[in-house]
């Protein structure tokens, strides 16, 4: 066989190959015969994109484009991939193109990161980067502009040009196109917010009486409180805040992008609620003079009548004065709760409390009350905080939750469990989640418990079902046949003259998976001769087919393919030489003393035990039977064997002896002196009676006419044709003799009826016919074997005259469809021989071979395409091998399915409306409209508005699905955007679906409808308490997007504060200035009103508030959040790398807050501070060498933050720092240890232990804690899995199964300990397991020492003395009992009848019926099927019921047991 000696590379080969092979035979002269091979070299995708550009000059695909800034709309930038919101990408083509215009916001500078990747089943890319730069327009701008535009043509291919090394030298080119496509392999990186030490953490802090609307930060969020822009990250708030919303709001936030597996991001924004100062409340609240503020605390769930607090009292009232003065609490809603007491003046529960039912969320929960008193009116505030109590259990919105999870799921992969729900808050909240106990998914049922942190913690449970999925991951194993050297090898030794369905052996593997892809498949790979054998494909059972001939090779090798069914199914091959041997007498017995010698040799030990044992108990019982026969002698006879006139039994057990023409009576012969020899010479007779038996072999075609001579059967068997007719030669009755007769005058075999091969035997085997011929005088009987051999009589048949197939238009080529097999009842050469296709230009026809069948499929050669052939018609002929050839037709019809490959076409690419911005909600727009010309499903098309477009697109219109109607669903507004551009895709519902696009430019009409709007440019919000009057603070802008009376706008502010408005000589510019001394300690913060109203009519206003702080001096010192602060810190940490940050706070403002940080160091030699920095700065505190958790655990130290005040203040904070485990450190193998200290051991075990035989135990340890010194133990490498196994968890090995005497003495086992770190480290250790063999003190000595090895070696000389001396004992009791019976009275009148009529050669027999249990006569007309063959149990008697005497037992003994002894002997 040749071999493949290097790679194909569809890219140097293209697609194709042809070469010829020559076969030539070895005779003289030799011959041969050439084959043409066309090999098709299929395209694998091996080759990754390559970015032609951009490409850097150090040859990485980077490249940087400059645009002029007001470049407009579908600019062409550049010919790469991107993603950007600013960009839009053709993913064809790779052109990179503005959606839209710049404008002063957008930053200069972009970078696109581009993925290009193949369409492989396995995928390949590459990454570009583009960098695009926007520059201000220049007059040079332009002509550079045209020519990168006639420098990207160039760049939307390349050429490649192929040249051989003729002279001269032929060329050729060709032109590729690379398309970049993405694929989702990058994560969202969050850009902001970033903390310092580099996680997405960031903290914003709000004013409280911030408006709906306000801008928050630009990051993604879903909490109530928050609205979120999907696709700009901009967090806005969706309602004011009220005093009971918490002071603080963590938003963690998903960032995700939309490939197929989707990657995502986490940032966590931190909302801090700020109060405004105390000016700024008391500007806001200016309303009442009277006003206060007292706050109380009650817990939920308290008594009716429980006092909150005494409001008289707090608020200094007279309560002799509170009837008088109307004391109440105005009525409200959540007043309902709470009364007050006119006597005393408290304020009182009035009905129970629900928290949860007040107060949704887990902040504080605030009732505010007015209270009203009269003479003089005041009205004073009140706020109740209701306090929490734990009232509620965690609950889950579902009691079970299922994964299914692949088996080979990497470790540390997350899946999310569905959150618990608590109504209770702070620390009655859900506190933590534990787990219950177990294997790490090795069990299928896991508990969730859900804990609160309330006083007592109230729990809830769930329940997670984990079903883990196989996967195709293990291949099938080989157990048998199995060679010493461990390869799927056997040998198979069969006699030559076994009959078709002979089992020849059986193949047996197992799979570890389950289901599909454990179910295993057998199939012949390779076979010498597929007429010879067959697999039974589900049992791995091998049969033989037919019968072997002369002509059949000695020696087959078949080589079986185990293979199971999984998606991407795994096999292994075992291979069976099967060989031919003639049938011997002795082969069988041969067979089994070598073997038994085998074994012998190895156990002489073991054997002479087993041995001894039989022949003591066979003493024994001879013993007892000897005295029973004593113990019931009887010299009675008469009648002890009966002819029986009316048997009706079933079994007939006879001793005949032949005398050829001389007769005795049985009397007489008893009473001869050579009874022994008599006896001994029938047994031998017996013995060789088969050998007379003769058989001869012949041949005939079915269909013969009658009286056709098969063979001469006297002339072949030496019969002289004179005595034929005296010797009544013939056929035995039977079902075959039907078929032929014999000719007694010459002693010919002749047909006697016309003889159909496929009616008698079936399947593809030699059809045998075996005669029996008998002839008398002496009577002989000879067997005569008749093949009938084949002649091509049958045409083959198809089971259905006509198959169908639908195959799709775009069906790869290649792709075979597999058609029925015609039948043959005819073998051999007459059998199917091939199958012919009728002449068409789409499919050609392929044969398989299956055992012995051929296989036809239809091999598709064109594509196909319906709009050419809906249906095509097609002629299968199956021709047989005869001479002349016979063949059958099957029609075969082809419906060619349509599949999905055009595209919804639009009436128009673009579509342009005109609309009012005032027209109502539901007005409609425009009507797009598609054609698809595929059919059904393929042809139906569905409108939807393009993915990726603004956001206020999807809010603004509205598509029907089915229509393509546009309706308006929200207000337009002139001002927002004066054009929309809808993109509107029109897809099929094919499988995939196509998409086509349009665009509708939607234009929108101004009318008067806007209020002025007021900007604030050059804002300084701080100002110093020391500024002067008229001191500027910023320039206000006040516009009019109307125009004419519409736009005259006056401008003024609302509040009182020390600030004016003074104009500019512009028209509507405006300087806002302090008119008066400003006191940084009565008013912090300034909320300045400014009103803004056009002349319209009815006139339009704006309001805009400006915030004013008034810087301060340095009062404050710094001040950390917590003290002390704790910080984990994972060991092998990177030296001079930062570990944490401490962060200080001041309230002070500008230098006064400008904090610095050092560490206190001691002078200790062992203080850790010493390798311990902190940047003076942010507080980031670097670590100047690696810590080692088993070093060092814990340390801490202080952190003094100073102020840049003047004087400087300061504060110190201590640091407690916790080293985190890693793991760093590898199993080290404790036991098996070797004395040059590597993990190897040998371990000693008898041959004879049981399945579960404890082995050792493999012990190691690892220095890490947690799951980092967890250890797994496996087995990396063993000699024979079926034998050993290992426990993952304990490291025991036991046995698996009991070691037979074909196992090898000594195994080798590789175990890997690995422990449970992210990044597992692992050891090895090996075991050496000897297999010794068991002796008597094999036990003894693992205690005792080796004293007694003497002893042992004597075992088998004294074993060998005790069995001989019971076998003598054994054969003395043997001749013992022959001595007794031989001793007995010699009557035996009536014994033995005389037949009257006696005329043969037979004597008569003794013959016990079963029916009856009644010993008999018989006499010499019995047939030959009545004597006693070698091998039979027809010398074995059934003991007499228990009307017969023991003496009839004693008599039945004395004939029948010593004949059997001579016999066997």
């Amino acid at each position: 066989m040749q071999c493949l000696e290097g790679d194909f590379s569809y890219t140097m080969l293209m697609i194709q190959m042809l070469f010829q092979v020559v076969a030539t035979d070895s005779g003289t002269p030799s011959l041969s015969s050439n084959v043409t091979v066309n090999v098709f070299i299929l395209d694998q995708n091996d080759n990754a994109p390559v970015i032609l550009y951009p490409l850097s000059s150090n040859g990485s695909a980077e490249g940087v484009e400059e645009i002029p800034r007001n470049v407009n709309a579908g600019h062409l930038v550049t010919k790469e991939v991107t993603d950007h919101s600013l960009f839009g990408l053709d993913r064809y083509t790779g052109q990179i193109r503005t959606l839209r215009s710049f404008t002063e916001t957008d930053e200069a500078e972009h970078k696109l990161v581009i993925l290009v990747k193949d369409n492989g089943n396995v995928s390949l890319s590459a990454t570009a980067t583009v960098i695009v730069k926007l520059v201000e327009p220049k007059e040079a701008f332009a002509a550079s502009d045209i020519k990168s535009a006639a420098k990207d043509d160039e760049d939307d291919n390349f050429h490649v040009v192929a040249t051989d090394s003729g002279t001269p030298s032929l060329s050729s080119n060709v032109t590729v196109n690379v398309f970049i496509l993405d694929q989702n392999d990058n994560a969202p990186v969050i850009l902001y917010p970033l903390s310092s030490n580099g996680s997405a953490e960031g903290v914003e802090e709000i004013p409280r009486n911030v408006n709906a609307g306000h801008l928050v930060t630009k990051e993604v969020t879903d909490h109530s409180l928050f609205g979120l822009d999907r696709y700009t990250g901009q967090i806005r708030t969706l309602r004011s805040f009220t005093e009971t919303d918490e002071a603080e709001h963590k938003l963690v936030i998903l960032v995700k992008d939309n490939g197929n597996v989707s990657l995502s991001a986490t940032a966590t924004v931190i909302v801090k609620l700020v109060e405004p100062k105390e000016a700024f409340a008391a500007s806001d609240v200016k309303r009442q003079e009277a006003s206060a503020e007292i706050r109380y605390l009650v817990p939920e769930e308290v008594n009716d009548g429980t006092v909150v607090g005494n409001i008289a009292k707090d608020l200094g009232l007279d309560k002799a004065l509170l009837v008088d003065r109307r004391f109440r609490v105005v009525p409200g809603s959540k007043e309902t709760f709470f009364e007050v007491n006119s006597d005393d003046g408290a304020l009182q529960v009035r009905r129970k409390i629900d928290r949860e039912e007040i107060c949704h969320g887990s902040g504080p929960c605030l009732v505010e009350l007015k209270i009203l008193v009269e003479n003089p009116l005041e009205m004073h505030h009140v706020v109740v905080d209701i306090a929490d109590v734990n009232d509620h259990y965690p609950s889950f919105s579902e009691n079970e939750q299922t994964f299914e999870i692949g088996e080979q799921s990497s470790l540390g992969t997350r899946f999310q469990l569905h959150a618990a729900r608590d109504p209770d808050a702070g620390t009655n909240s859900i506190r933590t989640y534990t787990l219950t106990s177990n294997d790490h998914f090795d069990i299928e049922v896991i508990q969730i418990v859900a804990t609160d942190s309330g006083t007592p913690s109230l729990s809830s449970n769930v329940t997670v079902n984990v079903f883990i999925l196989d996967q195709n991951d293990n291949a099938p194993v080989i157990l048998y046949p199995l060679s010493s050297n461990g390869s799927a090898e056997g040998v198979e030794e069969i006699p030559r003259n076994v009959n078709a369905g002979h089992l020849v052996t059986k193949v047996r593997a197992y799979d570890a998976d389950i289901g599909y892809n454990g179910w295993l498949l057998f199939s012949l790979q390779e076979v010498t001769d597929h007429s010879l054998f067959g697999l039974d494909r589900y049992t791995g059972q091998i049969r033989t087919l037919r019968s072997f001939t002369e002509t059949d090779e000695v020696e087959h090798k078949l080589v079986i393919l185990v293979k199971d069914n999984g998606n991407v199914s795994l096999s292994a091959t075992a291979t069976v030489i099967v060989k031919l041997v003639e049938p011997k007498e002795a082969f069988a017995v041969s067979d089994v003393k070598s073997a038994a010698k085998d074994d012998e040799d190895n156990n002489v030990t073991f054997y002479l035990m087993i041995t001894l044992g039989g022949v003591s108990v066979l003493f024994t019982i001879s013993i007892i039977v000897l005295i029973a026969m004593q113990c019931s002698k009887s010299t009675d006879y008469t009648s002890k064997y009966l002819q029986e006139t009316n048997y009706d039994g079933t079994l007939c057990h006879s001793i005949q002896y032949r005398s050829g023409d001389k007769r005795e009576t049985m009397e007489s012969w008893k009473r001869s002196s050579n009874y022994s020899w008599c006896v001994l010479i029938l047994n031998l007779l017996l013995i060789v009676a088969k050998q007379a038996v003769a058989e001869l072999r012949y041949s005939v075609p079915e269909e013969v006419k009658e009286a056709t001579v098969v063979g001469n059967i006297a002339k072949d068997l030496g019969l002289e044709k004179a005595y034929l007719i005296g010797r009544r030669l013939r056929i035995v009755s039977g079902f075959e003799d039907t078929f032929f007769s014999v000719n007694t005058d010459n002693g010919a075999l002749q047909v006697r009826s016309k003889i159909d091969r496929e009616e008698l035997c079936h399947g593809g085997g030699a059809c045998l016919m075996e005669l029996k011929i008998i002839v008398e005088n002496p009577l002989e009987m000879h067997h005569v074997v008749v093949e009938i051999t084949d002649v091509n009589d049958n045409s083959p048949s198809f089971l259905e005259k006509e198959q169908h197939f639908q195959i799709a238009e775009h069906t790869s080529l290649g792709t075979r469809f597999q058609l029925q097999a015609a039948r043959d009842p005819d073998v051999g050469v007459n059998t199917i021989r091939t199958y012919t296709l009728s002449s068409n230009e789409y499919f050609d026809i392929d044969l398989s071979q299956s055992d012995e069948d051929k296989i036809p499929f239809l091999v598709l050669k064109k594509p196909l395409d319906r709009e050419e052939n809906k249906k095509l018609l097609l002629l299968v002929t199956a021709i047989d091998g005869g001479k002349p050839p016979r063949s059958g037709t099957l029609n075969v019809s082809v419906t060619v399915l349509d599949i999905n490959d055009n595209r919804p076409s639009f009436s128009q690419d673009v579509y342009q409306i005109q609309m009012y911005e005032n027209v109502p909600v539901g007005t409609a727009v425009a009507r797009v409209h598609a054609t698809d010309p595929d059919e059904g499903n393929n042809g139906d098309i569905e409108y939807r508005i393009a993915k990726a477009l603004e956001p206020k697109i999807y809010e603004t219109f509205e598509l029907n699905l089915l229509t393509g109607e546009i309706k308006l669903g929200a207000p337009l507004d002139f001002e927002e955007s004066e054009i929309y551009k809808i993109d509107i895709e029109a897809s099929d519902k094919g499988t995939p679906p196509l998409i086509g696009r349009c665009r509708v430019v939607v234009k929108i009409t101004d009318v008067n409808d806007n209020s002025p709007k007021i900007d604030v440019t050059s804002l300084s919000n701080t100002i110093s308490e020391d500024s002067k009057p008229g001191t500027a603070i910023s320039l206000i802008s006040v516009t009019d997007k109307d125009s004419g009376v519409n736009g005259k706008i006056i401008s003024r502010i609302l509040n009182d504060a020390p600030f004016e408005l003074k104009p500019s000589y512009k028209q509507n510019i405006y300087s806002l200035v302090t008119k008066e001394h400003l006191d940084r300690e009565k008013v912090s913060l300034y909320e300045i009103l400014i009103q803004a109203t056009d002349c319209g009519n009815p006139p339009l206003s704006t309001l805009k508030t400006l915030s004013i702080r008034v810087s301060d001096v340095n009062d404050n010192s710094p001040r950390f959040e917590k003290n002390p602060l704790q910080f984990y810190l994972s060991e092998n940490n990177a030296a001079g790398a930062s570990i944490f940050s401490v962060r200080a706070t001041d309230i002070d403002m500008d230098d006064n807050a400008a904090i610095s940080y050092y560490i206190v160091r001691g002078g200790s030699k062992d203080d850790v501070t010493a390798f311990l920095n902190i940047n003076l700065e942010n507080g980031q505190i670097y670590a100047l060498k690696s810590f080692d958790f088993e070093t060092l655990k814990t340390f801490h130290f202080q952190v003094v933050a100073t102020d840049s005040g003047t004087p400087s203040l300061s504060s110190n904070v201590t640091v407690n720092v916790f080293i985190l485990d890693q793991n760093d450190n590898a199993p080290v193998i404790l036991y098996p240890l070797s004395s040059n200290g590597s993990a190897e051991g040998v371990e000693e075990i008898p041959r004879n232990v049981n399945a579960g035989h404890l082995v050792t135990k493999v012990r190691a340890y690892d220095a890490d804690i947690g799951y980092n010194g967890w250890l797994l133990f496996s087995l990396q490498e063993v000699t024979d899995h079926s034998l050993f196994g290992l426990d993952r968890y304990t490291g025991q090995i036991r046995t698996l199964r009991s070691f037979t005497e074909t196992d090898e003495t000594e195994h080798k086992l590789v175990i890997l300990v690995k422990d449970n770190g992210n990044v597992s480290l692992s050891a090895t250790a090996t075991v050496i397991v000897k297999l010794v063999e068991p002796k008597e003190a094999f036990a003894a000595s693992d205690v005792k020492s080796a004293a007694k090895d003497d002893e042992d070696d004597n075992v088998t000389f004294y074993l060998m003395i005790t069995l001989g001396s019971v076998s003598v004992l054994f054969i003395i009791s043997i001749i013992v009992l022959i001595a007794m019976q031989c001793s007995k009275s010699t009557d035996y009148t009536s014994k033995y009848l005389q037949e009257t009529n006696y005329d043969g050669t037979l004597c008569h027999s003794i013959q016990y019926r079963s029916g009856d249990k009644r010993y008999m006569l018989v006499g010499p007309r019995m047939s030959i099927g009545s004597t006693i063959v070698p091998g039979s149990h027809a010398n074995t008697l059934v003991l007499p019921d228990r009307r017969r005497t023991s003496e009839e037992v004693s008599h039945a003994l004395e004939s029948v047991v010593f004949s059997s002894h001579l016999y066997h002997s």
